[in-house]
């Protein structure tokens, strides 16, 4: 997967990060927090052409479990853009979402350091 070219270079996304969702803040699924892990279903890898190219990269990069923050950095959109997007793939039944295991008092240990092992490895 390549990385979405800079506009001024002649490819890439030329419309504002908040045209992708239409101007929505919210999903049409739950509220995701920035660290729920994402894997793509089988109607996901089965329907991934019929999307736009935005949601075709998401359901590439979710192959391998990725979180919802590593997805924004990767498509160089703001936290919120990427929530709408992947909610919206999530409540379609493209995305399979694991929330973050923790208690009131943040995230799992354990969630945070695979996170940052998976930041790491790029």
């Amino acid at each position: 997967m390549t990385e979405p070219a800079d506009p001024a270079e002649g490819g890439g996304r030329v419309v504002p990060a908040y045209a992708l969702t239409r101007g929505r803040t919210r999903s049409r699924g739950a509220e995701l927090p920035m660290e729920s892990l994402l894997r793509v279903t089988d109607l996901g890898r089965e329907r991934a052409f019929t999307l736009q190219r935005e949601q075709r990269t998401i359901i590439n990069l979710c192959q391998r479990l990725t979180s919802v923050i590593e997805l924004a950095a990767r498509l160089h959109v703001p936290l919120g853009v990427a929530r709408v997007l992947v909610g919206d793939l999530a409540a379609s039944g493209y995305l399979t979402v694991h929330p973050p295991s923790g208690t009131a008092d943040g995230p799992d240990v354990a969630v945070l350091e695979r996170l940052l092992e998976g930041l790491r490895a790029r």
